[in-house]
């Protein structure tokens, strides 16, 4: 059986389960927040841990944590409160959650933040909230979240979860203080006409070879600047490049008690000051309606983004569309050859010079959680049930399971005619395995602010030397870190 067909046969199953006549409610209030409740109520129930089962090969258990009690209970009979930014969580998921007893508070994403930490002193104190990637450090190292392990969750249950989702989420003690269920791998996505124009070829595998490290991306933003006369740039956003580059660093800034600067602050300088002084990218900020427009209206010939950033960007629509049995084969770079060319529409996808992500959406457990049973069991269906995994993952989420999302990768139901018939999960699964969470955020964190601060002032004359960057860059981390 084709995976494409396992994966409508799945779909039909769980749409054929009875649903439930009682479905949480909807509200549609964008400024100020709401409250959506489920009307079926749930006794107060126990929880057994469940280890979902996987087919891949790579880790299968993360470092061993704080230790999971033998039996979770809820404390309360009332609904489970979700604090949430999706504003269509109701509507979405009210399958999947049928079963449960819970109340949905929609927040702005630009108010969620305040609202939800005023929640925790409010008579409507959560018991699960959503966390953006943002802020998922700083909500791991407070006392706003628990461990997964006391609502009765542990590490075997994760075998199957892309590894860095988890320790994105962990405390230096292994304790991990949130699950993933919507991911957003990054990739380099490009313009094929301008690709085949200006980088030589709009096939994926050429144009992965052309960019694959930071010295060839360097190499060709300067040969693309210089043969348009500096009309076409390879990429819109220069400050872009900082994420991506520091993504994958697991070298600690700190030994024996001092700040120390190594190649990487060096290579990272060299290749800023180059693209800034050749002015080699368009100077627009990522997400800016400029920057954009300058991916749209073809001044630039790529972007890095996931689906989710590809689909506000450039319209892409993720998802499975059954398609009619061909000749077809996918390869590693998730093109497809066939007897019939797809039809070109002018965008393909390959890896990034380094793996990272841009987004993705977590769940937390609160620590005014009274319903830990029941927030382990929302967290185990979003995040490891199979069958709704795969619904998901078919409407177009990239779904928190390894072995689903390279089944679709594996799917010719997937490959996209927007992406010249490129699969692009071939691409983005192979880039979420191999993206890289350093041992310390905070430490890495505080050092790329530190580092784009200075290097903003060095460009503008501020600093004159490296040396005097350098030097100013260990005395603002040995004052951060508390180390001066």
């Amino acid at each position: 059986m084709k995976v494409g067909k396992l994966l409508t046969t799945i779909l039909a199953v769980s749409l054929a389960l009875p649903m439930c006549a009682c479905k949480p409610k909807s509200k549609d209030e964008s400024k100020e927040p709401s409250s959506e409740s489920s009307t079926e109520a749930t006794s107060s129930e126990s929880v057994t841990d469940t280890e979902p089962s996987t087919e891949t090969s790579g880790p299968t258990e993360p470092t061993s944590g704080p230790t999971v009690p033998s039996a979770v209970t809820d404390e309360s009979e009332d609904p489970l409160v979700i604090y949430g930014y999706e504003e269509d969580f109701s509507k979405e998921f009210a399958d999947y959650l049928k079963d449960i007893d819970y109340e949905y508070i929609y927040v702005a994403p630009d108010q969620y933040v305040q609202e939800l930490k005023s929640a925790f002193a409010s008579e409507k104190k959560p018991d699960l909230f959503m966390m953006n990637a943002e802020a998922l450090t700083n909500f791991t190292d407070s006392d706003y979240s628990i461990g997964i392990e006391q609502v009765g969750i542990s590490s075997s249950d994760l075998s199957d979860q892309f590894e860095y989702t988890y320790k994105a989420a962990m405390t230096k003690d292994h304790s991990i203080k949130a699950l993933a269920y919507d991911l957003s791998p990054t990739a380099l996505i490009y313009n094929r006409k301008l690709a085949d124009k200006y980088l030589g070829s709009a096939e994926p595998s050429q144009v992965t070879a052309k960019l694959s490290d930071w010295n060839s991306f360097m190499e060709q933003a300067r040969e693309v600047s210089m043969n348009t006369e500096g009309a076409i740039k390879l990429l819109a956003d220069r400050r872009q490049l900082g994420r991506l580059f520091w993504a994958g660093r697991n070298a600690s800034w700190v030994k024996d008690g001092k700040v120390t600067v190594d190649a990487d602050f060096d290579n990272f300088f060299s290749l800023q000051e180059k693209l800034f002084n050749d002015t080699l990218t368009l100077e627009f900020d990522e997400g800016s309606e400029e920057w954009t427009r300058a991916i749209n209206d073809g001044q630039c010939v790529l972007f890095f983004g996931s689906l989710n950033k590809a689909s506000k960007v450039i319209g892409y629509v993720p998802g499975h569309e059954e398609k009619e049995p061909d000749q077809s084969e996918t390869t590693a770079t998730g093109e497809t050859s066939e007897t019939t060319k797809p039809e070109e529409t002018g965008w393909s996808i390959v890896p990034a010079p380094t793996a990272s992500y841009d987004g993705g959406t977590w769940l937390m457990v609160a620590s005014s959680c009274d319903r830990k049973a029941t927030a382990a069991k929302v967290l185990k269906i979003l995040t490891m049930d199979q069958t709704v995994m795969t619904d998901m993952a078919v409407k177009g989420r990239f779904v928190n399971s390894r072995t689903i999302m390279q089944k679709c990768a594996q799917d010719p139901n997937f490959a996209s005619d927007f992406l010249a018939g490129q699969n692009p999960y071939v691409v983005l699964v192979a880039e979420a395995e191999r993206i890289v969470i350093p041992d310390d955020q905070t430490v890495q964190k505080c050092a790329e602010n530190e580092i784009h601060k200075l290097f903003d002032a060095y460009i503008s004359g501020e600093i004159e030397t490296m040396d005097e960057v350098k030097q100013q860059f260990i005395i603002g981390m040995e004052e951060l870190l508390g180390l001066s």
